[in-house]
């Protein structure tokens, strides 16, 4: 191959030279060409403060912007809860109307059935008494009373025309007095009906009012759901961050609920050893005594039968006695001990729990002032966003600025605890049931201070990003079980 370009390059100058600048045009191909840019300056103190300084005002922006996301979807998904409550009181509300108004038209199907028949029954009573009135007229031949009697043939005639006149005189009475009655049945009835009919159109008007806020509820709960999505990754870390928290105050009434339980079920244990160790303790007292009488009894054998015989029957007597009258008592009823079955909580415990339990659908609100539900109980949703959800182990609601947490029910506080996210949270026992009241910021109970329904448990905090309210999470609880406080509250 060689050979044959190098005959080539010998007598075609021309292609020798293209041969060359092909070979070249490889070469640079092949190997890299070093670049020989300026070298850099070495950046001066003030530029690399700079950049610092640059850098640092890019993460506080990063960082309120971010903050900045997370207020407005909190605010988003507070109004949405709000959003949610009025659209389900709307929807109860259209319902009891819908109701009332099939129930009016009812009644004023009714009324005008029954103002058709009296007024049917009405005319055939006043048609009938014309009837006999013109009847009465044809007889008499237009004579007046004393004329049409002392006309008769015969004095019996007269008689019975005077019993006729009479008779027509008590049945015209009667018929009168039907028809003033009907007439006056029929009066309060078509009253009535104008009653119930002004009802039914205020009802509808009604139900025409809150079928529009409903749609405009609706429209509201879309604009929020939108705004949510647009903001998708802030939504999911605040409800991250909002899960995480709810689930270490669950996790923190779950265990206090069980330390509890601990040690009232050691208490009871002890309680019960005790007894049974002093009862097992007078049943040998018992048994000593006994045994010391019928050794009494062996040494007086060698004494007199008849000084025998008095003691014997002596003691035979007092013994009747020990057995009817001083029967050795029990140990727990002796020292008014409680019986040994009773549950591992107090009589007074119980007493509490057993009264709380009658309260469902009771309770009052567990704060002051005003009280609307911006996060419901148990697993939530959100419209539209399947993939987006938060268990609430209770429910949060927003309240006036300045308001405090109260107390539902009588009770004692088992514990008083510093939570992220719920500020002071405050458990308060009621027998085998607790209620929490979260976001507290200056509490006024301690640990083991016994409350009453209605007392204030301390201040709420204000919304961090809208002071206009407070809020207030609450719970209920029975022994480790989770329960829906709305069912609670009146």
């Amino acid at each position: 191959m060689y050979n044959f370009l190098h005959k080539r390059l010998k007598n075609n100058f021309h292609f020798r030279w293209r041969f060359r600048g092909v070979i070249l045009l490889l070469l640079v191909q092949i190997i890299p060409i070093p670049s020989f840019s300026a070298p850099q300056k070495p950046r001066t103190s003030a530029e690399a403060k700079k950049k610092q300084a640059d850098t640092q005002k890019e993460i506080k922006l990063t960082e309120e912007q971010i903050r900045q996301n997370e207020s407005k979807v909190k605010r988003s998904l507070a109004d949405l809860g709000k959003i949610d409550q009025e659209i389900a009181a709307t929807n109860k509300k259209i319902s009891s109307l819908n109701s009332k108004i099939s129930s009016l038209n009812k009644e004023i199907s009714s009324l005008e059935s029954g103002i058709a028949k009296n007024e049917k029954d009405l005319e055939t009573l006043r048609s009938e008494y014309l009837k006999a009135v013109k009847k009465m007229r044809v007889t008499r031949k237009n004579k007046s009373t004393l004329a049409f009697i002392f006309s008769s043939k015969s004095v019996s005639q007269a008689m019975r025309r005077m019993r006729y006149l009479q008779e027509f005189s008590e049945w015209r009475g009667r018929q009168t007095d039907e028809i003033n009655a009907k007439t006056a049945d029929l009066k309060n009835q078509r009253d009535a009906l104008a009653k119930v009919k002004e009802e039914q159109a205020s009802a509808l008007a009604l139900q025409k009012t809150s079928v529009a806020q409903l749609a405009q509820q609706h429209s509201q709960q879309e604009a929020i759901v939108a705004q949510l999505k647009q903001n998708g990754a802030a939504l999911q870390s605040h409800l991250k961050k909002k899960q995480a928290e709810a689930s270490e105050l669950n996790n923190l009434v779950s265990q206090l609920i069980a330390e509890e339980q601990r040690k009232a079920a050691e208490e009871e244990a002890r309680r019960r050893a005790a007894e049974e160790q002093a009862r097992r303790k007078a049943e040998e007292e018992e048994r000593q005594r006994q045994l010391a009488l019928e050794n009494n009894k062996a040494e007086n054998t060698d004494k007199t039968k008849d000084k025998e015989n008095k003691k014997g029957k002596k003691k035979k007597t007092e013994e009747t006695k020990v057995e009817k009258g001083t029967k050795p008592t029990d140990y727990a009823d002796a020292r008014k001990r409680t019986p040994r079955n009773q549950s591992s909580i107090s009589s007074e415990e119980s007493e509490t729990a057993s009264s709380f339990s009658k309260m469902q659908g009771k309770l009052p609100y567990p704060s002051t002032g005003s009280f609307s539900i911006t996060s419901p109980f148990g697993r939530q949703y959100m419209p539209d966003l399947p993939d987006v959800e938060y268990d609430n182990p209770g429910i949060d609601a927003e309240s006036d600025p300045g308001a405090s947490a109260k107390a539902v029910f009588k009770g004692k506080v088992s514990g008083v605890y510093l939570l992220p996210g719920y500020n002071t949270v405050v458990i308060v026992n009621h027998g085998n049931y607790y209620t929490v009241y979260g976001n507290i910021i200056t509490p006024n109970v301690k640990t083991g201070d016994s409350v009453d329904a209605g007392a204030l448990l301390g201040k709420l905090a204000l919304d961090e990003d809208d002071p206009s309210h407070s809020s207030i999470h609450f719970e209920v609880w029975k022994n480790r079980e989770k329960l829906n406080p709305s069912l609670w509250l009146r």
